[in-house]
């Protein structure tokens, strides 16, 4: 009851053509439509472009990334891919190989290879701002790796939780065309399906594998320097069209509205939930976490 009146209120909000309800992935701007049925939800991606580094390759290694979610079976199954090939190149853990680090560590390396626990990762915002190679595993693969490991074990709600389940607790909108269900974490099709809108693969020059021999043979094919250049030039394309995205989204907003000190001043309600009540008839607050909220504290966890 609590999920199905909270996207009853996202609707309504969004039917106000002043505001603007959006995403920063793509995974999460679908997950959206899947079960409200709003058209139009724009990606706003994070920049992340303070880390004050530019890959600057001086070290040999590979490093394994992010720094969690990397489960002991697919690290090995990797290390003995590396070791089986002639003139084999060393892959460290960022985590094993810095406890600590600065960013100019990581942009020191000659690339990293994604093993993710989840579809949009600030670490990976980061690596992509300072220009460095990255190669990640396929949707396919991903989706394998999923069942057989759990390796997005944030994917969902219930896979923070360790329980995965086959369908979500609310149906898809009534007028939805998704084929599968985005929390079915028991079929590989749905999965596979879903993490196609994960960052790492909506952004371009990421390098794509199939399986750890056809990431050997893929470093080994790859102009790094070249990926790397190539990557600076989407960073500058992508924050200018975030600077333009914001503009058109605050003239959606406000075209037309005269500041308030030009009138003296705006009346406006006490509170949020006098707001929500006022101009949208939403009882603000009296959504909750779904049916199961794992015996947690609800109005703890909203805060």
């Amino acid at each position: 009851k609590e999920w199905r009146e909270w996207n009853k209120n996202l609707v309504d909000i969004a039917a106000n053509p002043r505001n603007v309800v959006a995403a920063n992935n793509r995974y999460d701007a679908e997950y959206v439509k899947y079960f409200t049925g709003i058209k139009d939800v724009p990606v706003i991606p994070n920049y992340c472009g303070y880390t004050g580094a530019s890959y600057e390759p001086t070290r040999t290694e590979f490093l394994i990334g992010p720094g969690r979610g990397i489960t002991g079976e697919i690290e090995k199954e990797l290390q003995d891919v590396a070791a089986a090939k002639a003139g084999a190149k060393t892959f460290k853990k960022i985590r094993d190989l810095y406890p600590h680090f600065e960013y100019e560590d990581l942009a020191s390396h000659p690339a990293i290879v994604l093993i993710p626990y989840q579809v949009s990762i600030m670490s990976i915002f980061e690596y992509y701002r300072m220009n460095i190679p990255m190669f990640a595993p396929s949707p396919d693969l991903l989706a394998s790796w999923q069942i057989k490991y759990r390796v997005l074990s944030e994917l969902t709600w219930d896979m923070v939780f360790s329980k995965p389940k086959d369908k979500s607790n609310l149906p898809q909108y009534e007028k939805g065309t998704y084929p599968y269900d985005p929390n079915n974490q028991f079929s590989e099709e749905a999965i596979s399906y879903w993490v196609k809108w994960s960052d790492f693969y909506e952004w371009p020059h990421i390098t794509q594998f199939d399986s750890f021999e056809d990431l050997m043979t893929k470093i080994e094919a790859a102009d790094l320097p070249a990926i790397s250049t190539l990557m600076k030039a989407e960073n500058a394309r992508m924050k200018e069209d975030l600077m333009d995205t914001w503009k058109n989204i605050f003239h959606k907003m406000f075209s037309g509205v005269p500041p308030a000190k030009e009138e003296g001043g705006r009346p406006f309600e006490d509170t949020w939930e006098q707001g929500m009540k006022k101009h949208y008839d939403i009882d603000a607050g009296e959504c909750g976490m779904g049916d199961d909220n794992h015996g947690l504290d609800v109005a703890h966890v909203l805060a």
